[in-house]
C-alpha cells in the first residue's frame, strides 16, 4: 500500500487537484439546508399538529420605531403605507393597530369599533386616550412604535419572500422612522443562508493567513507550507463537496466542519515533518518508515476523531445524522490527502529544514523545563486549581437553548430579535388550545387568558383581546364563534427552554386546576421541546465515542485495562477543566455549542495520543521507563506544542464571525487546548509512572 502511494503520488496529487476544482464547481451556488422543521418534525410530545405549528413560519413581525411620539400625521403616512402592503398577493393574513378590532355585548348582538380611529385628529386623540386605559397589543407602551403581524402564503420562493421583506422595508422608511425591524422564522433562515457562505469564504481565507504567517514562522520555507495549505484547502472543499453531491445541499450545522478538517491536516502534517532522528539515505525507505512511526499514531487520531462524529450518525434527526457522515468521511479524505502530500514533501526534501532557531530554541527550552519541572508546590496548586474548576463546571453545568442562539449578540440580526422581545411581547409563538365542551365556563376561559398574560405570554389572538366584557358572552354563542376547540395564539420572550419548561409546567397546572383539556402547540413550543432533547443527545454521543477510544487503547494495548484510564484521564479532565472556567460567565450546553466538544476532544486526543503512541514505541525499542518518557516529551511533545500554537494563531479570526457556534468554537478550543498542553506535559507523564 505505501509503495503504491509513494510511486503513484504525483497522479494522485493531480487527481485530488482534478476533484478539487470539481468539487469548486459543486459547491459555486450551495443550497444551505436552514428549514427549522426538519428538526422540530423530531418533537416527541407533539400536541398540537405539526402542520399547524408550521403556520407561524409564515409569520413576519413588524416593528416600525420613531424618535418620539408618533403623531397623527406619522399614523396617516403609516396607514397608506400598510395598505399598500396588505393588498400585495403574497400576504394572506395581516393584523395591525389599523386593522385591530374590538367588540362589545350588549346581551343581543355584539357592537364592532376600532381600536384606533383616524378620522381626524380630535378622534385620534380620543383613541389614544382608550389606549392607555386599555393598551393594544399593536402599540408599544411609549407610543413610540408600531408593531404589525404579516403572514405570507405557503410555497412562496425564498427569492419572492426577500422581496416581500425588502418592500416592507422600503415602504415603512418613507414615513422616516429610526428603524424597521422585520422578525421571524422567514427572515431568520433568509439571513443565515446569506450570511452563512460569505462568512466561510471569508473566515476561511484570513484563517489560512494567520496559518500561513505562523507556519512560516516555524519552518522558513514557503514551499512546505504552500503545499500545507493547498492540502487543507482541497480537504476542505472536497469534504464539503460531498455533502453537495450526495445530498444536494449543506446543513446549516456544517458551518464549523472547515475548522475540524483544518485542525486534522494540519496535526497530522506536523507531525509527520517533526524531526525524530530517523535517517535513512532512500527516500522511500524513509517514507515508509517514518508512516511505521509516526503515521500509524496519525492513523489512529484520525479513527480517533472520526469516531466521535461518527457517534452522530445515530441521531434520529437528519441534519446532526448528515453533520456526522460527512465530517466522519472528511477526516478520511483528508487523512488520504496528507499521505500523498506527506509523500510528496519527503521527495522534493521539503521536509528537510531546521526553522526559525530562536523560536525552536525557546520551545526546547520550554520543554526541557516542563521535563525537569519537580516543584511540588506549584504542581499540586496547578492541579487543585484544575480539579476545582472541573468540579465546579460538574456543578454548574446546565442544557439550555434559545431561539437566538446562534446568533451573535452583535449582529443586526439579534438586534431585531430583541427589538420584539423588548418591546412587543417576543419572537416565540405558543399556541393553547382548549375543546369547548357543554360544560366550559367562559370565566374559567378569561381566568386562564389573564393567567397566561401575568405568565409573560402577549396574546395575539383570545376572547379577552376581541371581547371588551367576554363574561356576558353565554357558552352557546361562544362555541358558536368558536366551533369546537378553542384556539390562543400567543407570542413569548425568548427566555431559554429550561425556563419556559418551567412555565409551560405552571400552566398545565393552571389549566388542570380549571378543568380545561389543554394542549400546547407552536414552533416556539416545539423548539424548546426537541432542542433540549438533541443537545443531550449529541452529548450523549460524545460520551460515547469517549468510551469508545477508552476501549479502543484497551484492545490496541494487549488488553491492558491500565490503559483505559490513561487514555481517559488527559482527554477528559482538560475538557471539564474548560467547562468550569466557562461557567463562571454563565456559559450553558445548547445545540450550537454541543458539536464544538466533539471538535475539542478530538484535538486533546490527538495531543494525548502522540505522546503514549511515542512512549509505547520507545519502550518496544528496550528504553527504561524514565528514558522512553523523556524522550517522548522531548521529540513529540515539540509537534504537540507547534500543533497547538498553529491552531490557537489560526482560530483567532474566527471570533469575530456572527455565528455564535463559530465564535466559541475559537474560544473553546483554544481554552482547551493550553489546558491539555499543560494536563498533557506535566501530568500526563506522572499517570504513566504510576500506572504503567
Amino acid at each position: 500500500m505505501l509503495h503504491f502511494i509513494w510511486k503513484y503520488k504525483y497522479v494522485f496529487f493531480l487527481f485530488i487537484f482534478s476533484v478539487f476544482i470539481y468539487s469548486c464547481f459543486l459547491i459555486s451556488n450551495p443550497k444551505i439546508f436552514f428549514e427549522t422543521e426538519r428538526i422540530l418534525k423530531y418533537a416527541d410530545d407533539i400536541q398540537v399538529d405539526l402542520k399547524e405549528s408550521f403556520n407561524d413560519k409564515n409569520l413576519l413581525l413588524i416593528g416600525v420605531e420613531f424618535d418620539d411620539t408618533i403623531s397623527y400625521q406619522q399614523i396617516k403616512d403609516l396607514d397608506s403605507v400598510y395598505q399598500i402592503i396588505k393588498d400585495d398577493s403574497l400576504v394572506s393574513i395581516e393584523r395591525s393597530i389599523f386593522s385591530d378590532k374590538r367588540m362589545m355585548y350588549s346581551g343581543l348582538f355584539f357592537h364592532s369599533f376600532k381600536v384606533l380611529n383616524v378620522k381626524d385628529v380630535s378622534t385620534y386623540n380620543n383613541s389614544i386616550k382608550k389606549l392607555i386605559a386599555k393598551p393594544s397589543l399593536f402599540f408599544s407602551d411609549n407610543f413610540k412604535s408600531l408593531f404589525f403581524i404579516i403572514e405570507i402564503k405557503n410555497g412562496v420562493t425564498e427569492q419572492l419572500q426577500q422581496n416581500i421583506i425588502n418592500k416592507i422595508k422600503n415602504k415603512f422608511y418613507l414615513t422616516k422612522p429610526i428603524n424597521v425591524f422585520v422578525s421571524g422564522q422567514i427572515p431568520s433562515e433568509l439571513y443565515m443562508q446569506k450570511k452563512v457562505v460569505s462568512e466561510l469564504i471569508l473566515l476561511t481565507i484570513l484563517s489560512a493567513v494567520f496559518c500561513f504567517l505562523i507556519l512560516w514562522i516555524f519552518t522558513l520555507n514557503i514551499r512546505f507550507v504552500i503545499l500545507t495549505l493547498l492540502s487543507v484547502l482541497f480537504s476542505v472543499v472536497i469534504s464539503i463537496s460531498v455533502s453537495q453531491l450526495m445530498y444536494g445541499g449543506i446543513e446549516l450545522v456544517m458551518i464549523i466542519m472547515p475548522a475540524i478538517i483544518f485542525i486534522v491536516c494540519v496535526s497530522d502534517l506536523m507531525h509527520l515533518i517533526n524531526n525524530d532522528n530517523i535517517i535513512h539515505d532512500n527516500k522511500f525507505e524513509f517514507f515508509k518508515q517514518k508512516i511505521k512511526n509516526i503515521g500509524i499514531p496519525v492513523g489512529l487520531t484520525s479513527l480517533t476523531t472520526a469516531i466521535g462524529f461518527l457517534s452522530f450518525c445515530f441521531s434520529e434527526v437528519l441534519p446532526i445524522t448528515r453533520f456526522g457522515v460527512i465530517t466522519t468521511i472528511g477526516i478520511l479524505i483528508s487523512l488520504f490527502i496528507i499521505l500523498v502530500s506527506y509523500a510528496i514533501c519527503v521527495d522534493l526534501n521539503l521536509h528537510l529544514f531546521k526553522g526559525n532557531k530562536k523560536l525552536n530554541m525557546l520551545i526546547n527550552d520550554f520543554i526541557s523545563s516542563i521535563i525537569g519541572f519537580n516543584n511540588k508546590l506549584y504542581s499540586r496548586i496547578i492541579i487543585i486549581s484544575m480539579i476545582l474548576f472541573s468540579l465546579y463546571g460538574i456543578a454548574k453545568i446546565s442544557v439550555d437553548n434559545y431561539l437566538t442562539d446562534e446568533v451573535n449578540k452583535k449582529s443586526k440580526l439579534f438586534k431585531e430579535m430583541s427589538f420584539f422581545n423588548e418591546n412587543f411581547g417576543g419572537i416565540k409563538p405558543i399556541s393553547f388550545k382548549i375543546p369547548i365542551t357543554e360544560d366550559i365556563d367562559i370565566n374559567q376561559l378569561i381566568e386562564f387568558e389573564y393567567f397566561l398574560e401575568n405568565k409573560g405570554f402577549s396574546l395575539d389572538l383570545s376572547i379577552n383581546r376581541m371581547i371588551d366584557n367576554p363574561e356576558l358572552v353565554s357558552r352557546k354563542l361562544f362555541k358558536k364563534i368558536t366551533k369546537d376547540v378553542y384556539k390562543i395564539q400567543t407570542r413569548m420572550p425568548d427566555i431559554g427552554s429550561r425556563e419556559s419548561f418551567l412555565v409551560f409546567n405552571e400552566v398545565k397546572k393552571k389549566a388542570k386546576a380549571l378543568n380545561l383539556d389543554l394542549k400546547i402547540g407552536g414552533a416556539g413550543y416545539l423548539f424548546d421541546q426537541v432542542s433540549n432533547k438533541l443537545t443531550k443527545e449529541i452529548l450523549y454521543g460524545l460520551l460515547i465515542a469517549i468510551l469508545t477510544i477508552g476501549i479502543l487503547f484497551i484492545i490496541i494495548n494487549d488488553f491492558n485495562i491500565k490503559y483505559f484510564i490513561v487514555a481517559l484521564i488527559p482527554n477528559v479532565f482538560p475538557i471539564l477543566v474548560a467547562i468550569g472556567i466557562l461557567c463562571m460567565s454563565d456559559f450553558y450546553f445548547s445545540l450550537s455549542n454541543a458539536f464544538i466538544f466533539a471538535i475539542v476532544f478530538g484535538l486533546i486526543v490527538d495531543d494525548s495520543i502522540h505522546i503514549l503512541s511515542s512512549y509505547r514505541f520507545n519502550i518496544k525499542k528496550g528504553m527504561d521507563q524514565e528514558k522512553a518518557i523523556e524522550k517522548s516529551l522531548t521529540i513529540t511533545a515539540r509537534a504537540v506544542i507547534k500543533t497547538t500554537i498553529i491552531v490557537i494563531v489560526s482560530l483567532i479570526p474566527l471570533l469575530m464571525s456572527e455565528f455564535k457556534s463559530v465564535s466559541q468554537l475559537s474560544i473553546i478550543t483554544i481554552l482547551s487546548a493550553i489546558i491539555a498542553i499543560i494536563f498533557d506535559l506535566i501530568y500526563l507523564p506522572k499517570l504513566i509512572r504510576k500506572l504503567l
